[in-house]
């Protein structure tokens, strides 16, 4: 890539709350990036394997996107109360956190988006520890995103941009079910 294309600064921003948008606003960073030149890495933690509309587009979307989904169903199911399956969770996000550094050192990507890391240090399947050592690593140039409800505050302290979605109304709360190409 160009030098011209590259960031000079890169910030660490999260995107948090109880409100709708927190993945699109990544979703709409990330396309702005890609418009401009820039790689991106996109890793998406915590959401399931359904036929999202992003999913469905999003891996061969553009040449410079890396776009990568945990494989699972843990969030959907009974899965998250039965202490194997947490265990195994864990396992598998401490092994994408070792790609992610890896990707992030690197500096290959001018913007990183870790979609849902906030929930996933929240119920504990990542020690905030390590992702505040992932932070610690980011490279001057590298944006980095994280997203997710429940920020922890050593994260949101670390942060050059805070972003909190307030919910005032939801249609869910109305018993409203998530559509096919709004919520997912």
């Amino acid at each position: 890539m160009e030098n011209s294309t590259r960031l000079k600064h890169g910030a660490f921003q999260i995107y948090t709350g109880e409100g709708k948008g927190k993945s699109t606003a990544s979703m709409g960073l990330m396309l702005r990036a890609l418009g401009c030149g820039f790689h991106v890495y996109y890793l998406r933690m915590m959401k399931p394997r359904w036929k999202t509309g992003e999913l469905a587009l999003c891996p061969t979307l553009h040449p410079n996107l890396t776009y990568k989904n945990v494989e699972q169903d843990w969030i959907l199911s009974r899965s998250k109360h039965i202490p194997e399956h947490v265990e195994a969770m864990t396992k598998a996000l401490a092994a994408e956190m070792d790609i992610l550094q890896e990707v992030l050192v690197s500096a290959a990507h001018d913007l990183v988006v870790v979609d849902e890391i906030n929930y996933c240090i929240h119920r504990g399947l990542i020690p905030v520890d390590r992702a505040l050592e992932l932070v610690r690593s980011k490279p001057p140039q590298v944006e980095l995103v994280f997203t997710g409800r429940y920020a922890h505050e050593s994260l949101i302290e670390a942060a050059d941009v805070v972003t909190e979605m307030r919910k005032i109304k939801h249609h869910f709360d109305a018993g409203v079910a998530a559509r096919r190409g709004i919520e997912f």
